[in-house]
Formats: C-alpha cells, structure tokens, sequence
C-alpha cells in the first residue's frame, strides 16, 4: 500500500541556505523515512516571493490543475499529499496559507511539511483563516455574479447561434439560417441521426439546443431559472408548424 503525493518548491531570490537543491534533499529524505510515498511529481516557482498570491504562480497553478485532472482520472488511487520543506514555501502570510490548505483539502489533499512536528500546532489556526479567506472569495464571486444578471451580461460560454458583444449576447447572423433550419427540421420529425450527419453537430448539442428556450423565448437561464431576456434567434413565421393529421376527415 502506497500514498501518491507531490513536491512544492519555492524559491525566492533572497533564498540561500533553503535553495532549491537545499529543499529538493530534506523533502526526499522526509519522504524516504517514512516510507510508503510514491512521488508523482515535483513542482518549483523560482523566484517567487513568499507574500505573492499563491494562484499568480504558475508551477503552484500548474499543481493545482494536475491534482484536479489526476484525482477525477484515478479516484480510487488519488494524490493525498503535497509535500514542503516548510510551510512558509508555501506561504508567509498565515491567512494565505489557511487558503491554500482549503483549496487543496477541497481536492482531497493536505500539506505536510518535513517539520511537521513543530508546526502541527498551529495547523487548524491556517485552516481557520484559509476558510475565512475562501468565504470572503466567494461572496466577491457572488457580487460579481449578480452585478452581470444585473447588467444583462453573460456568464459563460455563449449557445450556439450568439456571440458576446460588450459583454451581452447577440445573435451571430451567419448562425441564424442554419438554425432556423435545424429547427424546422426538429419540427418536421426528421431523426437526430440525419441532422447531426447533415450539419456535423453532436446529437447531444442537437438536443441540447432543442430543449434550451433561448431560441425561441429568448430567457436565458442560470442555475435554473430566468435571469434575464434576449432577442429569440427563432422568430414568428420562420418555422413551417406541422398541422396535425385530422382523423375524420
């Protein structure tokens, strides 16, 4: 039985007697002694100071999207820990640190720094003010949030068929035949099969755009329900109605 984990690395331009090659042995050795540690990779911001924001580093970014792809591809043999000489490498502002121990414990990682001893003590202390600072984070995304519902401004990729213009959605003209095709197609029945082979779309896409009310209503939905409404890309009188069969005639 074995635990996968990853090396970080920092080092600033000030660093000397905790370079890098200076951390790369003690982590090693840290690691070897307690055995039963597969090293997936290393990762090393150089010149990095120990006050800069951890998600403007690249390699510490870098480790963070690593982790996120490797633990969803392999749930049942995941990454547990990230390994540090200190966990000032990480960081020297103690709310930051707390922070970067939330993100990566919301991947099923913890930190573990080769004075772990000395350093256990203060741990829920970082954790503490890392939740705080993930809370305050999240409500700035939640204001930013709804000053774009606010602003009729999208808040993702656009569907197909709409552009982004000055942040709000337009109708792509060179898009909108062929939807109106499509859609006439949807309404005279024709298979899934025979669409997507003719335009080249996914049949997933195709009933994606089939069920999506912005097309014909123009409301346009986040998290379930209307928060605003564009222009419809399917007007009155672009589709043929099929009138139904009369059974008495």
């Amino acid at each position: 039985m074995h635990v996968n984990v990853v090396t970080y690395v920092r080092v600033s331009t000030a660093d000397q007697e905790s370079g890098r090659d200076t951390q790369f042995d003690v982590i090693d050795k840290k690691i070897q002694s307690i055995g039963y540690r597969h090293v997936l990779d290393t990762f090393v911001d150089e010149d990095v100071s120990g006050d800069s924001h951890i998600e403007e580093r690249p390699a510490f970014k870098e480790m963070l999207e690593f982790i996120s792809t490797y633990n969803s591809q392999r749930p049942e043999d995941p990454i547990r820990e990230v390994w540090v000489q200190t966990r000032d490498r990480i960081s020297r502002e103690v709310d930051m640190l707390g922070y970067a121990s939330v993100l990566l414990r919301s991947r099923g990682v913890e930190i573990r720094a080769t004075e772990e001893s000395e350093e256990m003590l203060v741990t829920r202390i970082y954790d503490l003010l890392g939740e705080e600072e993930l809370k305050k984070y999240r409500q700035k995304r939640m204001y930013g949030i709804k000053r774009r519902i606010q602003d009729q401004k999208i808040m993702s990729r656009p569907p197909i068929g709409y552009k982004i213009e000055d942040g709000k959605l337009k109708i792509d003209e060179e898009m909108r035949p062929k939807l109106i095709d499509i859609f006439q197609m949807f309404e005279d029945n024709v298979t899934m099969s025979t669409i997507s082979n003719k335009y080249d779309i996914p049949r997933s896409t195709l009933a994606y755009l089939r069920k999506n009310p912005i097309y014909r209503t123009g409301e346009y939905f986040w998290k379930g329900r209307i928060v605003y409404q564009v222009e419809p890309i399917i007007k009155d009188g672009d589709i043929n109605v099929r009138e139904e069969d009369d059974f008495y005639s």
